[in-house]
């Protein structure tokens, strides 16, 4: 039996991991790459989601204070991301 979806304003994208590349998910040949590059891609995918979430919020109003908390949810993760980044220079 089906369930009704969240409102808006309380799905949690973050935490919604259902189109999260598992283990058993066959890629193919494994890409590992340079670890600062990585992190790099990885903040790139952040900012691309957070500008997603905003236009969201603007394409769809109803939705707007949800959105904002993801978007300050994403911006601690690429603060964090940030000092990652730095670290990762720094130790080269």
């Amino acid at each position: 039996m089906f369930q009704k979806p969240p409102a808006p304003e309380q799905y949690d994208t973050l935490a919604d991991t259902s189109g999260y590349a598992r283990p058993t998910d066959d890629f193919g040949e494994a890409v590992a790459g340079d670890p600062l590059e990585n992190l790099q891609k990885l903040r790139q995918m952040l900012v691309d989601k957070r500008r997603y979430l905003a236009q969201d919020a603007m394409t769809y109003p109803v939705v707007f204070l949800g959105r904002a908390q993801d978007i300050a949810d994403i911006q601690n993760l690429l603060n964090s991301l940030d000092q990652a980044i730095a670290q990762e220079q720094a130790s080269r």
